[in-house]
C-alpha cells in the first residue's frame, strides 16, 4: 500500500515537473491533472476490494462484509484447524491416508503443513491435483508397504551369503543390533499372511539409511564413523561388511527412493482430503463473522469477473471504466 501511494506521488510529480518544462502544453497540463484522480493506483488486494466493495450482492458476499485484521487471522486459522484436525481423527478410522498422515507427520507437523495450504489456498489444489494426478491411482497402504518390504530386503538377498551373511558380520554395537531385529522382524512379516505394518517398513528403512548413505544421503564411501575395526568380531568380517555397505549403497538409495515416491503418494491424498475439511471449517469461521482474508479477496474477484451474463452490466461498467490495465511485477501475481 505505501509503495501504490509513493507510486501515484511519483507519477503526479513527474507529469507536473514534465509540464514546468514546456513538454507539454498548459492545455494539456490542465487536463492531466484534472484527471489524476480517475487513474487507479493500488496494490491487487485493495483493487479487488474495491470491485468486491462496489458490487458486493454480485460477488456472493454480505454488503456489510469486513477484510480480516491480518492479527486476526493466525487466531482464526487455528480456531478452524481445532475443529479440523478433530474432525480428521475420526475420518482417520475409516480413511487409510489420512491415517497415514498422522503416523508419518504427527499432529504438530500436519497442522502446520495444513495452515500453510490455508494461506496459500489460491494455488495450493491445483498443485496437489497435478501432484497426485501423476502418480499410481491404484496403490494401496498395504501394497505400499509391501512393496517396499520386498523392495529393500531384495537388496540384501542380492549379496554373497544374503541377508543372513550381512547381519553376521555386521559390528557388536547397540545401533546395529537393534537394526538386525527390525530386519529379521520385516523379513518374518514378509512369509506371513497379514499386512505389512507401514510404520515397521518405514523404521527398516530409517535405520537402513543411516547404516548405508551418509547425512546428505549419499551413498557411504566408507563404514558409519561410529563402527570402528574393534567393534566387529574379526578383521575379515569388518572387511566383507565394509564391502557390502560401500558395494551395495546406490541400491539400497534407490530401494528408499522408491518406497519414498509411494509414501508421499498415499501421503498427500490424506493431505488432500485433510485440506479440504480444513477449508471448509476455516470458510465457515470466516462466514459466521462476514470476514474475508487476502486469499478470499483474490478468489472472490475471480470468479465475479467470470460470471459472463450475471454480471454483464456490471462488466460494461468496469471496461468503460478501465481503458488500460499496467500490472508491475506480473509474475508475482
Amino acid at each position: 500500500r505505501k509503495a501504490a501511494a509513493e507510486m501515484r506521488e511519483r507519477i503526479i510529480a513527474t507529469l507536473r515537473l514534465a509540464g514546468a518544462r514546456g513538454e507539454f502544453s498548459a492545455s494539456r497540463w490542465r487536463e492531466l491533472r484534472d484527471r489524476t484522480a480517475d487513474v487507479a493506483i493500488s496494490t491487487i488486494d485493495a483493487f479487488c476490494l474495491s470491485l468486491l466493495r462496489e458490487f458486493p450482492l454480485e460477488a456472493d458476499l454480505d454488503p456489510g462484509f469486513q477484510m480480516a485484521d491480518e492479527t486476526e487471522v493466525p487466531r482464526l486459522v487455528d480456531e478452524a484447524l481445532d475443529r479440523a484436525l478433530r474432525t480428521c481423527r475420526s475420518v482417520a478410522r475409516q480413511d487409510e491416508h489420512v491415517a497415514l498422515v498422522f503416523a508419518q507427520l504427527g499432529d504438530r507437523r500436519a497442522r502446520k503443513g495444513l495452515a500453510a495450504l490455508l494461506n496459500r489456498r489460491i494455488v495450493a489444489p491445483g498443485i496437489l491435483g497435478r501432484y497426485l494426478s501423476s502418480g499410481p491411482r491404484d496403490l494401496t497402504v498395504a501394497e505400499a508397504a509391501q512393496r517396499g518390504a520386498k523392495a529393500l530386503l531384495a537388496v540384501f538377498e542380492s549379496m554373497r551369503g544374503g541377508l543372513d551373511r550381512f547381519l553376521e558380520t555386521g559390528p557388536l554395537h547397540p545401533s546395529f543390533r537393534m537394526l538386525l531385529q527390525q530386519l529379521r522382524d520385516l523379513e518374518r512379516a514378509c512369509t506371513g499372511v497379514a499386512d505389512i505394518d507401514p510404520t515397521a517398513v518405514q523404521e527398516s528403512f530409517r535405520r537402513v539409511r543411516e547404516h548405508f548413505l551418509t547425512q546428505d544421503g549419499e551413498p557411504r564411501k566408507q563404514l558409519p564413523p561410529r563402527y570402528k575395526k574393534a567393534a566387529f568380531a574379526s578383521a575379515a568380517d569388518w572387511q566383507t561388511h565394509k564391502e557390502f555397505v560401500v558395494g551395495y549403497a546406490q541400491e539400497m538409495l534407490d530401494a528408499h527412493r522408491a518406497w519414498r515416491r509411494d509414501l508421499n503418494v498415499l501421503v498427500s491424498r490424506g493431505v488432500w482430503r485433510m485440506f479440504r475439511i480444513a477449508e471448509a471449517e476455516y470458510r465457515r469461521t470466516l462466514d459466521a463473522r462476514a470476514l474475508l482474508d487476502f486469499p478470499d479477496v483474490l478468489l472472490k474477484t475471480i470468479e465475479l469477473l467470470r460470471q459472463m451474463e450475471e454480471f454483464a452490466q456490471s462488466r460494461f461498467r468496469l471496461e468503460s471504466r478501465y481503458h488500460h490495465v499496467l500490472v508491475d511485477e506480473f509474475q508475482d501475481t
